[in-house]
């Protein structure tokens, strides 16, 4: 092995019993009793066997014995083989069950500690690395592995103690019956094989498993499966999804296989030991070198070390695959810890000098060209700012570097003179508000659905429904059989809505908090028809003029709509390439003139048809 596997391995290891001791002081915190209970049984399991094999050698002994024995010592080897063999078959199903509660229960903290890691992400950058999701799935698939690995190391340590006290007494037989104990190396070591080529199947076909995953996820939901169904793509698209399961299945049954093929070549080892064992032992009988009391003893303790050999195989490969999981459990918290936002700064309540973005460029995880690049705005406080440009011109890109989803590749923001990144990032985020056109359904009473965009205000009646009151929404809510405290969504048995009254309840959530320093509204109404739209707008120009703290950040394809925006930047091709009022716009005659003018052309022929 080299020295660069070896220090991997002790990096494993030692990454294996950190989280063996972390998932453990979670099952003490959920329910000591019951951890304390396993612990004893444990204890008890370590000299169960041993205790058994003693107790029939002792009675096979004396009833050879022709002069026999007492009957008091004769009780009390009945009574431990008894209590061995009762600790050994029921004591050790109860800690069994025992330990799959906790293990269960543990699982759904560790899930928790994953997904607040991945929550503490201050950007959105992770979730669209291949490799991230990639090592996340990973994670997800095996959370069980991890949270009983505290439970994997406990069982492979009492079956360890149990062999060793076993390799012992057979020792006392005869010295050579200790060979026994070298026999169980090669199984371990099939096992260790096994693990790598298992590890190695797994992460080779994550990205396959999770495209089979989310394919079929697509069936499941209404939004998808609308599509898929009047596409009729059904087949094809559960034909791609059966060939990614089939190329992961396929290597990983490969690498099963394989494994199966070592494993068995180290249990035949131990099985011919195990025989050259017995030969022995009735050759020493034979020659009145052993009692038939030592050949009991063999047969028992033989048995017993295959089984405590195969448990310490089993529960190794678990430890190894708990190891394998580890990796990915450690590494994800070593980069949510690196990514942890380190920012201090208050968020200025009224930033004189509003928000700046200075040279900003930014390009997404995995491409080569650029999205943003040169990008120079001021957005000032109390105004009113609309981004227009044609399809992958950059808009959203720049809501999501102004809001903090991202950080800019290049460039800096800066809000009232601090940049962006120095700011503490929670402070930030309670200054932010927004609706976008992919909005989220949450399936939720009303009142949760629309509170939730101000978590401190949630359960607030009056300033949920001031929210709805604002957003247009009271018809919708009106006609709701309960109001507020409607459930949304089939899903729950619920009240169903349309696309245009779940896009009025998101945009209802944006306004829950009274007085952000951005508000963002990316094409947030384009479920509505174009008056409904012009109104909200001009309600929300209005808001923005009455709260002089407040920016405000439209962006929509409709050019009708941002027409009364304070300022107007238009993007093209990433980079800012006009901007001004809408008259200083038309009156130059550049790319906005000309979309605006072609798509009212446009409105003006449809409206006369």
């Amino acid at each position: 092995m080299s020295a660069k596997s070896s220090a991997g391995a002790a990096r494993s290891g030692s990454g294996t019993l950190r989280t063996a001791r972390h998932t453990f002081a979670l099952a003490w915190r959920i329910d000591p009793p019951v951890v304390g209970v396993v612990v004893a049984l444990s204890l008890a399991q370590t000299g169960a066997v041993a205790a058994t094999g003693l107790s029939q050698r002792r009675v096979v002994d004396a009833a050879q014995s022709a002069g026999g024995h007492p009957l008091g010592a004769l009780l009390l080897a009945v009574l431990i083989g008894v209590a061995g063999h009762v600790t050994a078959a029921a004591g050790n199903r109860v800690r069994y069950n025992y330990q799959h509660d906790l293990t269960d229960r543990v699982d759904l903290e560790v899930n928790r500690e994953i997904l607040t890691a991945t929550a503490s992400i201050p950007t959105l950058e992770h979730l669209e690395r291949p490799g991230y999701l990639n090592r996340l799935e990973l994670l997800r698939r095996q959370t069980g592995a991890l949270a009983g690995s505290c439970w994997s190391l406990s069982d492979t340590a009492i079956d360890v103690i149990s062999a060793g006290l076993s390799v012992w007494l057979l020792a006392g037989v005869h010295p050579a019956l200790a060979v026994l104990a070298l026999l169980a190396f090669p199984p371990l070591w099939a096992a260790e094989r096994a693990k790598r080529s298992l590890a190695a199947a797994r992460a080779a076909t994550a990205e396959d498993q999770r495209l089979e995953d989310r394919i079929h996820r697509m069936f499941l939901t209404p939004e998808t499966g609308k599509e898929i169904y009047l596409a009729g793509a059904g087949a094809v698209l559960d034909e791609t999804a059966h060939a990614a399961r089939t190329r992961a299945v396929t290597v990983v049954l490969k690498a099963r296989l394989g494994a199966i093929g070592w494993q068995l070549t180290g249990w035949v080892c131990y099985a011919a030991g195990f025989i050259a064992a017995l030969v022995l032992t009735t050759w020493l009988v034979a020659r009145d070198a052993a009692s038939l009391g030592d050949l009991m003893l063999v047969i028992t303790l033989g048995t017993q070390l295959r089984l405590q050999i195969r448990g310490t195989v089993s529960g190794y490969s678990r430890v190894a695959e708990a190891g394998d999981t580890t990796g990915h459990y450690l590494w994800l918290l070593a980069y949510a810890r690196r990514q942890r936002p380190t920012g201090t700064h208050l968020v200025p309540h009224m930033p004189e000098d509003g928000i700046q973005v200075q040279d900003v460029a930014f390009t997404y995880p995995g491409s080569q060209e650029p999205v943003l690049s040169g990008v120079n705005l001021t957005l000032r406080p109390g105004s009113t700012i609309a981004v227009v440009g044609a399809n992958g011109a950059g808009k959203t890109t720049l809501i999501k570097l102004l809001s903090g989803m991202y950080a800019p590749t290049a460039g800096r923001i800066e809000v009232g003179g601090v940049p962006l990144d120095e700011l503490d990032t929670m402070a930030w985020r309670r200054r932010l508000t927004g609706a976008f056109q992919d909005f989220v359904r949450f399936q939720l009473p009303v009142r949760h659905t629309v509170g939730i965009g101000d978590p401190d205000a949630m359960d607030d009646r009056e300033e949920v429904a001031r929210a709805v009151h604002e957003a247009g929404a009271d018809p919708i809510i009106d006609r709701l059989p309960d109001g507020l405290d409607t459930q949304l969504g089939t899903v729950y048995g619920g009240a169903e809505l349309s696309q245009g009254q779940w896009q009025r309840l998101a945009l209802a959530r944006a306004l829950m908090r009274r007085h952000p320093l951005l508000l963002v509204l990316d094409e947030p109404t384009a479920a509505l028809d174009p008056l409904a739209e012009h109104e909200l707008y001009e309600l929300f120009m209005r808001q923005a003029g009455a709260d002089p703290g407040r920016i405000t950040l439209l962006v929509s394809h409709r050019f009708s709509t941002v027409r009364g925006a304070d300022h107007i930047v238009v993007l093209h091709g990433g980079r800012v390439s006009e901007q001004g009022t809408h008259a200083e716009l038309l009156v130059a005659g550049g790319h906005y003139a000309e979309l605006y003018r072609t798509q009212a052309e446009a409105y003006q022929e449809e409206g006369s048809r």
